[in-house]
This record gives C-alpha cells, structure tokens and sequence, in this order.
C-alpha cells in the first residue's frame, strides 16, 4: 500500500467528523462528499493520473471515500455533548429542546418583554400630553392602563379601584354614581381587601402565597387571577384586579412586579400633573376653585343648563367679622374659619354643582337644575349649618356672621356675570337688613310693592287734581 495515500486521509477524516458534528446530519453529509473529493484531489495532485493505472490504488481511493462521507453521516446525526444535564419538556410529548434552543427562546422571550415595556412607557407619555388639561382625565385612564395590561401581559376583565381618603371603600376609577353604583367595595373584605390592606399581590397559582390565600381568592364574586395595591409613599391609593392572564412564558412573578410598579408610575405620574395643574386653579387655603377656574366652569355649566332648558341660581355666602381676626393678627383663626367652611360646603353640593371662592371672606356657589325658591330651602339648610359653625365665639374668639345673597336664571337666560352682580347685591343686602339671606325673589316682591303703591299714589293725584278743577 503507498502511504501518500493514507497520510493526507487522515486529518481530512479528523475534520470531517468535527465539521460534521456542528452542521448536522445533512449538511455533514455534504461536507463528507467535500471532504472525499478533495482527498481524491490531493493524491491524484502528488501521485499524478497513473495513480488510477493500479487496481489496488484505485480500490483505495473509492474506499476512503465512502469511509469519509459516512463519517460525515455518522458524525452528523450524533447529539451534542453540552454541559447542561437537566432538560425540561416541550409542549409535545417526547420530545426535548435542546440547551441552545431554550437560551435563545429566553433571550428572545426576554427582548419581547421589555420591548412591550418600553413601548407602555412612550404610549403613557404621549397619552399624558393629550389628556393631563382634561377635566375628569382618570376615566380616560383606567382605559389606557386596561390596553397596556393587555398587550403586555394578556389580562383581561380589568377593573381599576381608587381608595377613599378614609381609607374604607373601594371606588370604582371611571366617573360613577355614589348613590346608584353597586361596584362600591369595602377595603377590609376578601381578597381585593386583602391586597389593599397588606400590599402584597396575588397571582393565582402562586405557591407561596398559602392555602388561605387561595382559599379567599375562591370566595371572590367574580374569578381573579392577579391583584395588586398602587402606592403613593407608603399610603395606598388604588387597587388593580385582573380576571384573566394569558399563558406567555415570560409570566415570572419578575415581569409581574415590573408591570406592577410600572402601573403605579404611571397612576402617581396623573396624580402629580393634576396636582400641579390644581395648584394654578385651586385656592390654597380651601382647596376650592379660584375666582377664574370657578367662572370659567361655572359659564360652561351654565351653556349646558340653557341648551337643556334648566333652570340655574348663582349664590353668594360672605363671612363678616373675619376682618376683625386679621386686624389683630390672628390669620391662622381667620384661616381655619375659611377651611371648614369650605370643607362644609363641600360635602353638601352635588358632583355637577360648582363651588369656589370669590376673595377672603366670600364663597361662590352655582347650581343646577333648582329655581330660586328651591334654592332659597336649600341654602337655608345650609346656612343653619353655617352659622352654627362660625357663630361661635368661644372657639373663633368673635362671632363670624354669614349672609347669602342668591339670584336665579328665571324663565330667562341672563348671562353669568349679570347674575353674579345680581347676587353680590342681594348679599349686600342681607347685611343691610340684617338677615341671613336675601333672594332675587324678595327683590321682585319688593320691585312690584314698590310698583303698585306708586301707580296708586298717581291714581289718587290724578283724582285729586281732577276733584281741585272746578
């Protein structure tokens, strides 16, 4: 046997199978047949053609080549020896995915998930900029973060709750009726109760959360999979409840913090625009509308009680003796006089009314859907309240007296501005008269006294005069 023909075989055996084992069974073929040729190539290169000329030669050369090519098969279709000795089942049973495959499944699972985060981040920003002058902007808001908690993790029957000041019930995030809405929840039962009282989230199926969890979680109304608290420091100020997760792998309780964090940024990051925006219209002293944001929402409630045919009344409360308090330096007593009485005023208009204050010591007050005569009852319930509140010398030091003037649309549609002119005069003379308040009504009445007495004293100097002529 001439040993030209083995040596070069060799090595090109050698790099066969190691070529082979990283391409795989077809390819290693391929590479088998490659490999065979260029062996044939090298010894025909330095034996020259009559290498062909001798029977056993030529023997050898078909030989190495089939043994070359079947190393490339053989090589190829053996598994790779990676590092990792335990694997984890695929959705089809019997079957493995390999090492490499997983990694690049989570690598790829991973880059998803963060680009449905980043993507959450610039929606919520140009969301912000088109919504934070919004009237009401949270109704709005509880329908964004239901889309954001969709395409990203796949949860649906989403359900957004504010916590009340008070800190016991559960309202729901869009605009609803405190009277009629029967999705009020208290804080302290079941499993939403639960999540607001202790902060910690619940995701079904979550083995550490224990058998009582779950079992609270079961008595739920209505099927949840994932609750969680939103925070403001470490007061809460909302909850999240989802019914349904979609069955993604990158369901990790990681992800789900993220998104739960992620969700309370953007919750505080509304907070704060109003907040800010509030500031610029809100008295700092009561917290009520200025002068200009109460004109300015008063006159558009006005437009729409005109175009359907209500009735409005503007009111005006003023508060005397508060001078006196500041005169003699005692603002913070002036102050606290005007906060409670903004603070009461509050908790008896209605959601649609519009409160705010004109200067310090009046409060505007505008009403919808009442005349001036229910009005007049209204106020006077409320201005028995008032003044047992400032009437009261032993804890202001003075008596604060309250007079109110009102003034009603009437049948007709005067204009904002003329009916609070209109009610400041009343409210001038409620003070004149010493009562406690004074109407539009009363001006009428007096107007048409006034009216008639005068047509009688021209009847009777038009009769005399006709009885002096001769």
């Amino acid at each position: 046997m001439n040993h030209n023909l083995l040596l070069p075989w060799f090595p090109i055996v050698l790099a066969t199978g190691v070529g082979a084992r990283l391409l795989g069974s077809r390819r290693g073929i391929g590479l088998g047949f490659l490999c065979a040729l260029f062996w044939i190539a090298v010894v025909q290169a330095s034996e020259g053609p009559g290498v062909w000329s001798d029977a056993w030669n030529a023997v050898v050369l078909v030989l190495g080549s089939l043994a070359i090519i079947a190393i490339g098969a053989w090589s190829g279709n053996a598994p790779i020896p990676w590092p990792e000795t335990t694997r984890k089942p695929t959705q089809l049973a019997g079957t493995e995915v390999p090492p490499r495959h997983r990694r690049f499944a989570q690598a790829e699972a991973c880059g998803s998930a963060i680009e449905r985060l980043l993507s959450a981040i610039e929606q919520f920003d140009d969301w912000l900029e088109r919504h934070r002058n919004d009237t009401d902007p949270w109704p709005e808001f509880g329908e964004f973060i239901r889309g954001v908690l969709y395409s990203c993790c796949g949860a649906t029957h989403v359900k957004l709750y504010r916590i009340l000041s008070e800190g016991d019930e559960l309202v729901p995030l869009r605009e609803a009726d405190p009277l009629a809405d029967s999705d009020w929840r208290s804080v302290r039962k079941g499993i939403i109760g639960h999540v607001a009282t202790t902060g910690r989230s619940y995701v079904a199926g979550d083995t550490s959360q224990g058998e009582l969890i779950d079992r609270l979680a079961k008595e739920s109304d209505e099927p949840l999979t994932w609750v969680f608290a939103v925070s403001h420091g470490a007061r809460k100020i909302g909850v999240v409840t989802a019914g349904q997760l979609n069955s993604r792998a990158d369901h990790q309780p990681t992800f789900l913090r993220c998104m739960e964090l992620l969700i309370g940024q953007f919750w505080n990051g509304l907070g704060e625009a109003c907040r800010s925006r509030s500031a610029g219209t809100r008295d700092p002293v009561t917290g009520l509308l200025s002068r200009e944001s109460f004109f300015a929402s008063a006159e558009h409630a006005l437009q729409q009680a005109y175009q359907q045919g209500e009735p409005a009344v503007v009111a005006v409360i003023a508060l005397e003796q508060l001078r006196h308090l500041s005169d003699t330096g005692r603002w913070e007593v002036a102050d606290e006089v005007v906060r409670e009485v903004g603070v009461l005023l509050g908790r008896k208009i209605r959601t649609d009314d519009q409160l705010g204050r004109f200067d310090g010591t009046r409060f505007l007050l505008f009403l919808r859907r009442v005349d001036s005569h229910l009005a007049m009852l209204i106020l006077e319930q409320l201005m028995s309240r008032l003044t047992a509140l400032c009437d009261d010398p032993s804890r202001w030091g003075v008596s604060v007296q309250v007079r109110c003037g009102v003034s009603g649309s009437g049948t007709d549609t005067p204009s904002l501005t003329s009916m609070m002119a209109q009610a400041l005069r009343m409210c001038r003379q409620a003070r004149i008269n010493e009562v406690n308040i004074a109407s539009d009504l009363q001006e009428d009445r007096v107007l048409t006294e006034a009216g008639g007495h005068e047509n009688e004293d021209s009847a009777d100097t038009r009769t005399g005069s006709g009885a002096g002529r001769p």
